[in-house]
């Protein structure tokens, strides 16, 4: 059987980018889906998974240097489960610490970019893709989860 046909450049990777403010509010996109995400960088194969985040912070936000946490989540497809995709893929979820002005900037920076509270996340995380990102990110605000890697499934 064939491989189907993916358009180049055979984007397999994936950056979730975590705002989070002074004020512990979490930056969240308007997606076309009638659902929220978190801001999201695309990446083929020879990509730095870092350099690009801070590449697109300082080019879609202005944020200069960014400042990453050292909780950063990881998510692999095993290499034998490629019916999502017809390749391996990787993600990697940065939680990023931003002034309360710099997540101001961002959030007016599109027409559907909103800033959620804790509370809010808990009480519409329903509404947050991936699932996970809100207990990825209670979990950082609220100290019980580890710095380091976290594998994300």
């Amino acid at each position: 059987m064939p491989t189907p046909h993916v358009p180049w450049p055979r984007f397999d990777r994936r950056i979730l980018l975590l705002l989070l403010d002074d004020r512990q509010r979490l930056l969240l996109c308007g997606a076309c889906c009638h659902g929220w995400t978190v801001p999201q960088v695309r990446l083929n194969s020879g990509a730095d998974f870092k350099g690009q985040a801070a590449l697109f912070l300082k080019q879609r936000f202005g944020i200069d240097r960014p400042h990453f946490a050292a909780l950063y989540g990881l998510h692999e497809s095993p290499e034998n489960v490629t019916w999502t995709f017809d390749r391996h893929t990787e993600s990697r979820a940065y939680i990023v610490r931003v002034s309360s002005q710099q997540s101001t900037l961002a959030r007016d920076a599109g027409e559907r970019h909103a800033l959620w509270s804790r509370e809010e996340l808990r009480r519409r995380r329903r509404e947050v893709s991936p699932e996970g990102v809100v207990l990825v990110i209670t979990g950082f605000i609220e100290g019980w989860l580890p710095d380091g890697p976290l594998i994300l499934t």
